[in-house]
């Protein structure tokens, strides 16, 4: 059986030498290609999608047109329908006699006389 308290060490070495100027350049040419290819690929996979997104779009307006106007034409019968009830009930209901007089009011506290005539506000 294993002892649970013993460790385990691992050590890892690398072994590799910095290369010379060329090596260097060539790792520099080799992540600028990486990195441009990267770059080359995103570009055409948000193109590409953008494309599925414009043609799936278009597929769902068309295939909803008949949709969206009986829903246009329901909309409008039932303006319709309320209009004509207005005027109805306004056709049934006598007009009014009166004046309406709109305005603002101040409530005022009655005269104290203690204090004097006038109201205080």
């Amino acid at each position: 059986m294993q002892d649970p308290n013993k460790t385990v060490r691992l050590q890892f070495q690398a072994n590799v030498q910095g290369g010379g100027p060329v090596a260097k350049f060539i790792a520099g040419v080799v992540g600028l290609a990486v990195i441009g290819a990267a770059l080359f690929l995103s570009v055409f996979m948000f193109a590409g999608l953008l494309v599925i997104g414009v043609l799936a779009g278009g597929w769902f307006w068309w295939r909803t047109r008949k949709l969206r106007k009986r829903l246009r034409e329901s909309i409008d019968a039932a303006a319709r329908e309320a209009l004509r009830q207005a005027e109805a009930r306004t056709a049934a209901t006598p007009a009014g006699h009166g004046t309406v007089i709109e305005g603002d009011f101040i409530r005022a506290k009655p005269a104290d006389p203690a204090q004097g005539s006038e109201p205080h506000r």
